[in-house]
């Protein structure tokens, strides 16, 4: 796989993250499916991924004051146990049933999104 095609594979899923598609999720496939990376190591690193997207978005939200802080601090508080009982359980899970639970994980919340869609 070309470097200049993984680049501008990231920076389309970038511009879709900031947007609020959920890029995260499309960066994940893009390592599995394109590039042929281990699901454990696609997911480490849409991690990194995410921490840059994120970052560069919140700049946006600081300046725009979107933010409301008590929601940012119940997700901290969910996310850095369920981050960890995550990683834990990851370690005991067969790639092929982690790739099933992600894409199930896709799914779902595709569906509920467009249940929830504002028309």
């Amino acid at each position: 796989m070309p470097v200049w095609l993984s680049a501008a594979a990231a920076l389309v899923i970038s511009a879709l993250s900031g947007m609020g598609v959920g890029g995260g999720g499309l960066f994940v496939i893009y390592l599995a499916l394109a590039t042929d990376t281990p699901q454990l190591a696609a997911q480490g690193m849409n991690l990194l991924f995410f921490l840059f997207s994120a970052g560069s978005a919140l700049l946006v939200h600081l300046q725009k004051r979107k933010i409301l802080w008590w929601a940012v601090g119940v997700m901290v508080a969910a996310a850095i146990p369920g981050a960890l009982l995550g990683t834990f359980l990851a370690s005991y899970v067969s790639q092929s049933l982690l790739r099933k639970i992600f894409g199930a994980m896709l799914v779902t919340g595709g569906i509920l999104a467009l249940q929830n869609r504002e028309a």
